[in-house]
C-alpha cells in the first residue's frame, strides 16, 4: 500500500512486491471485525482507484492469506497499474477560456510536466500552445511537432516565451497534421537549443482523447467567430 502511494513509481529488476490480507492484532468481537473489515476494505479499494491502480489488485490481497504472501511479476505491476514507468495518467478534457473552448491535455513525469491546448482561431483555424519545462536548457532554437516519435517541421507564431522555468510555444498545426494528431497515441515536440542540443515531451493520447480531439477540430472549423478564442 506504502508503494501505491507514490506518485511516480518505478520498480528495479531486482526487487519484489508481494501482496496479501490485511489482520488486526487487537481482541475484538466477530460483528466489530466484520465492520472494520467493510469499512477498510472500502477504503483500500477507494484509494487504489484515486492512485490510478487497478482495482484487481484489491482482489490479489482478499485472496492471499495474511501469514503469506502473493508476489507480483513485473508484467502484473504493470497491467495492474501498480509500476507506472514514473508519469502520470494523461488527463484531457474541454475548458472554457476567454468566451471560447479550449481542449487541454496534461501530464507529468518523474523529469518534466507538458501542456498541450488546441483553440480556435478567428480565422477558424486550430492554434497550438504548448508548454514545458525547459530548466537549464538554454534558448530555444526550433520546434518541430513530434507525432509517436516522428518529427515534421512548424512556424512559431511568435518566439518561444520563457516564464520562470516553462517554454510556452505557439504554431498552427497544418491540416495534414492535425489528421496524424487526431490519429496518434502520441503528441508533443522535439525543440532544439542553443548549443545543438536537443529534448522531446510527448503526451499520450488515448481513444477517447483521439476522439475529442477529432470532435473539437470539426467544431473549431465550424465555429462562428464570436465563440472562439483568440491566441
Amino acid at each position: 500500500m506504502l508503494f501505491a502511494g507514490g506518485r511516480f513509481r518505478l520498480i528495479q529488476p531486482d526487487s519484489v512486491v508481494g501482496v496479501h490480507q490485511f489482520a488486526t492484532v487487537d481482541q475484538v468481537t466477530s460483528e466489530q471485525a466484520m465492520a472494520d473489515a467493510q469499512i477498510f476494505s472500502a477504503a483500500t479499494v477507494n484509494f487504489l482507484r484515486d492512485m490510478g491502480v487497478n482495482t484487481q489488485l484489491f482482489s490479489l490481497m482478499a485472496a492471499t492469506p495474511a501469514n503469506a504472501m502473493q508476489a507480483l511479476s513485473v508484467p502484473d505491476q504493470i497491467n495492474l497499474g501498480l509500476v507506472n514507468a514514473g508519469k502520470d495518467a494523461a488527463v484531457w478534457g474541454i475548458e472554457s477560456a476567454q468566451g471560447g473552448l479550449v481542449l487541454k491535455g496534461v501530464q507529468s513525469t518523474i523529469s518534466s510536466t507538458i501542456e498541450i491546448q488546441l483553440a480556435c482561431t478567428a480565422q477558424q483555424e486550430v492554434s497550438a500552445a504548448v508548454m514545458v519545462d525547459v530548466v537549464g536548457k538554454g534558448g530555444v532554437r526550433s520546434v518541430d511537432l513530434l507525432v509517436d516519435g516522428r518529427t515534421t517541421a512548424v512556424a512559431l507564431r511568435q518566439p518561444a516565451k520563457l516564464l520562470g522555468r516553462t517554454a510556452k510555444l505557439h504554431f498552427l498545426p497544418g491540416p495534414s497534421q492535425l489528421v496524424e494528431m487526431q490519429r496518434a497515441r502520441s503528441v508533443g515536440v522535439s525543440l532544439s537549443y542553443d548549443g545543438q542540443r536537443q529534448s522531446m515531451f510527448a503526451i499520450e493520447v488515448p481513444e477517447q482523447a483521439g476522439a475529442l480531439m477529432a470532435g473539437f477540430v470539426q467544431l473549431c472549423h465550424g465555429t462562428p467567430r464570436h465563440g472562439v478564442v483568440q491566441r
